[in-house]
């Protein structure tokens, strides 16, 4: 637990590059796109989840990048202690049943 809160994270956003199939001439094969905008919120757990939009896509996600827009009031840093992605392979979920 940090003393000082006003380097906890405030506004920031995960981005992520899809991998998409070698064998489709449609798409390039890393793209890079924004997979959701979120808050930190300092009166809530310091374990918080954010919930990505579910998107129809068949691509694997192989890099994430988050980046910070705002903290809670430190000039000149920003703290995190821990980030953590979990996902599932395309094809894994059970649609409708």
């Amino acid at each position: 637990m940090a003393y000082d809160r006003s380097s906890a994270p405030k506004d920031f956003q995960v981005r992520g590059w899809y991998q998409g199939s070698h064998d489709d001439s449609e798409k390039d094969s890393n793209v890079m796109a924004a997979l959701g905008e979120f808050s930190y919120d300092l009166d809530k757990s310091n374990a918080q989840t954010f919930q990505l939009e579910r998107i129809a896509d068949s691509r694997v996600v192989n890099m994430v990048q988050l980046d910070f827009s705002s903290n809670h009031g430190n000039l000149e840093l920003t703290c995190i202690y821990r980030f953590r992605v979990h996902g599932r392979e395309p094809g894994s979920l059970n649609i409708g049943g």
